[in-house]
């Protein structure tokens, strides 16, 4: 949801109260307010909107619908990719996910979780960085059980990766969504989003927009040099773009808790 309001003066706390709300961000630009819902149907989201249309005075709103990938999320960028020994642990077989490429999907197979699972979950979506000793006391689970278990999440790639999520601010970088509307997502798009560094996510959306670009640069002249490069490859595919430059995350949920259901 991409929202214009009279009044500049938000009242943070009163959306933080909408759970189904994963992200809340203020931005510069068409729209000052981005908002992410996780909802499983229309009914719910009209239900959200009627809630933060009480909250907020709304000059404008417009809605796009998540449709699938064209480049999945990743925070190595050039500006702070160093060249960092990663740490081996043959111990510990989390350590095969420590590598840079967390943002590239792989085929899975499906995966079956049962109730042990699930508590021990619930624990490390709360606190990714949570101890296995901590997770015993709150889950009443044997450590070995939870390390085992934990074990075979990394083997059949549940857990996908671990690292940091990094704040582009503190490095002086500025974050940019593009916000698109297509005739269509070409092979070159896809191939010129996954190869360019400063882009760190895109997706196709469904309803106001039909896709969205995240790009971090060091000031306006390299996100110049970024968008006259993207304009060129769209082409004559290109409708529509709209900008908007991230302020500041209010809320950020990585792994909401109504996935488990």
């Amino acid at each position: 949801m991409l929202i214009r309001v009279k009044d500049v003066n938000v009242n943070y706390d009163s959306l933080f109260k909408i759970k189904e709300l994963i992200s809340i961000n203020s931005s510069y630009g068409k729209y000052g307010l981005q908002l992410i819902a996780l909802v499983k149907n229309k009914d719910e989201l009209d239900r959200i909107i009627k809630e933060i249309k009480v909250l907020l005075d709304v000059q404008e709103m417009v809605i796009a619908e998540f449709h699938f990938y064209i480049k999945r999320f990743t925070n190595i960028l050039p500006p702070i990719d160093v060249e960092t020994k990663i740490p081996v642990n043959r111990k510990n077989k989390i350590y095969v996910l420590n590598t840079k490429e967390y943002s590239m999907s792989q085929d899975r197979s499906i995966i079956k979780l049962d109730e042990i699972d699930k508590k021990i979950i619930i624990e490390i979506i709360k606190n990714p960085r949570i101890k296995f000793s901590d997770i015993s006391d709150k889950t009443r689970l044997n450590q070995e059980t939870i390390r085992y278990r934990v074990n075979g999440y990394a083997q059949r790639r549940f857990i996908m990766n671990f690292g940091l999520l990094h704040d582009f601010q503190k490095y002086g970088l500025y974050t940019t969504q593009l916000l698109l509307n297509l005739k269509d997502v070409s092979k070159e798009l896809k191939e010129f989003l996954h190869n360019s560094s400063h882009v760190f996510y895109s997706a196709r959306l469904i309803g106001a927009y039909s896709a969205v670009i995240y790009i971090v640069s060091k000031g306006p002249l390299e996100l110049g040099d970024k968008l006259r490069e993207i304009r060129k490859i769209l082409g004559d595919d290109l409708l529509n773009m709209d900008l908007i430059n991230m302020e500041k995350i209010y809320k950020y949920v990585q792994f909401p808790m109504q996935e488990l259901s």
